[in-house]
């Protein structure tokens, strides 16, 4: 739990102040932007460092591995909220022409967002998957981009950590597939056994993803938000060429009695 604590204490002292100083509708919009740009590449650089595998002979091996994983949850976290909030910010709102009072409202969500976590982060999730995938289908829609969510077979759906890792690994997906693949489709698939098993699969009409650099897990979003995350909830992911084009993300978490 001190791992916890300090990476705490870091994201408060460092991360939660620079979306703060964003936070400013009477500024010059290129001001603001600059200011995401410079801190958006000292996040991504941060969060791209990986530690030294160390020696898995120790008698600390266990605790190392506990403090990895430690790393790589909140390394997640702030990829998912953060670095592509001053991402998005940084590019202009992928060219849109950002306000001041828009960065304001982003920035400053953010920034609330990550207080909020931090103030919460050891309650137990409560999270449901249903409409965590709804909600995420919606907020990715835009005119250039349809995102369809599809219900099959629902037996039992998984909720609180394994909902919240299936759930972020989704967000993830359909992230990737709007910034990087250039797709103008998606669709979010979800069904789930009696005993919880779950399968969700994110597919898209982009321009594919190399096979190599998913099995590499290399790629902050692709190791820590999609493959990390399920595998820290004890699930699976795997991303491959969709048939006819695009990629294919599968997500699959166990079941209760696992």
């Amino acid at each position: 739990m001190n791992e916890r604590r300090e990476l705490r204490a870091r994201v408060r002292a460092a991360i939660v102040p620079g979306l703060e100083e964003l936070v400013d509708p009477d500024a010059d919009p290129a001001d603001l932007i600059a200011r995401a740009v410079a801190q958006s590449n000292r996040l991504r650089a941060d969060l791209e460092v990986v530690e030294p595998e160390g020696d898995l002979r120790s008698r600390d091996a266990v605790a190392r591995r506990a403090r990895d994983d430690e790393r790589e949850w909140v390394r997640g976290h702030l990829h998912d909220t953060a670095l592509q909030i001053l991402e998005f910010i940084a590019g202009d709102g992928f060219g849109t022409g950002l306000t001041a009072a828009q960065i304001a409202h982003l920035a400053g969500g953010a920034a609330r967002d990550l207080r909020r976590w931090i103030d919460n982060v050891d309650q137990p999730a409560v999270a449901e998957l249903l409409p965590a995938l709804e909600q995420i289908a919606a907020q990715a829609r835009t005119p250039s981009l349809s995102v369809r969510f599809v219900v099959g077979e629902i037996g039992v759906p998984p909720t609180g950590e394994q909902a919240s890792a299936i759930a972020g690994a989704a967000r993830e997906a359909v992230t990737n597939a709007r910034k990087h693949a250039r797709a103008s489709q998606v669709i979010v698939r979800v069904q789930s056994a009696g005993d919880g098993r779950t399968l969700v699969t994110v597919s898209d009409d982009g321009i594919g993803f190399d096979p190599a650099r998913a099995a590499g897990g290399r790629g902050l979003g692709v190791r820590t938000s999609i493959i990390g995350r399920m595998r820290r909830a004890g699930g699976h992911a795997s991303i491959e060429r969709a048939p006819g084009g695009g990629t294919l993300v599968t997500l699959l978490t166990c079941g209760q009695n696992a």
